[in-house]
């Protein structure tokens, strides 16, 4: 297990909390900010509503994954944050969770990623047309209403708001029991 933790921290994050026992909640209040009222990236893209599925849907995909690695990137930034310079640091995150699925996923038949802000691995996402890198796309916390301050409050992790501190969560959950041998 500690190899994760190396690879994880080699990557950049801030901080990596394996969590077991998990029973992962979608929350239809925390789902209900995915409208186009209240998020820009809603009927835009393969992983927010409508295009992610019902919150049901959503939740029945996290069922049956009991554990999980949660990884956290912290930056300071200057007050007040730009637009741009969130995007970048956000995509920072997930080109990095990206390496980390990659080195994981060797070792567990089943995972499931899912991250802060959704997929940013194409230039322009391709929806309503089929993905094009359906094999490195991440869902989105937020489209699957997981409370992301509970589950980092679980782990130990600050999870605050403030203008200095951006802090981004991603969240790898993989089955144990489809385990294999790459990564003692």
């Amino acid at each position: 297990m500690r190899n994760y933790f190396d690879k994880a921290l080699e990557l950049g994050f801030s901080e990596v909390k394996y969590l077991e026992d998990l029973s992962l909640e979608c929350r239809a209040d925390l789902r209900a900010y995915c409208t186009p009222e209240q998020c820009r990236l809603h009927g835009e893209n393969w992983v927010c509503p409508p295009a992610c599925g019902t919150l049901a849907e959503c939740a029945s995909r996290v069922q049956g994954f009991d554990r999980g690695f949660l990884l956290q990137s912290i930056s300071k930034v200057e007050a007040p944050l730009a637009v741009e310079r969130f995007q970048a640091i956000n995509e920072e995150h997930n080109f990095r969770f990206k390496d980390f699925v990659e080195f994981v996923k060797e070792d567990f038949i089943k995972i499931l990623p899912l991250t802060s802000g959704g997929c940013v691995f194409c230039e322009s996402c391709s929806y309503p047309e089929p993905c094009i890198k359906p094999e490195i796309k991440m869902e989105s916390l937020s489209a699957f209403g997981i409370d992301v301050g509970e589950l980092c409050k679980t782990a130990g992790l600050d999870y605050s708001f403030r203008d200095d501190i951006v802090y981004l969560i991603a969240l790898l959950l993989i089955d144990e029991k489809g385990r294999t041998a790459a990564h003692p």
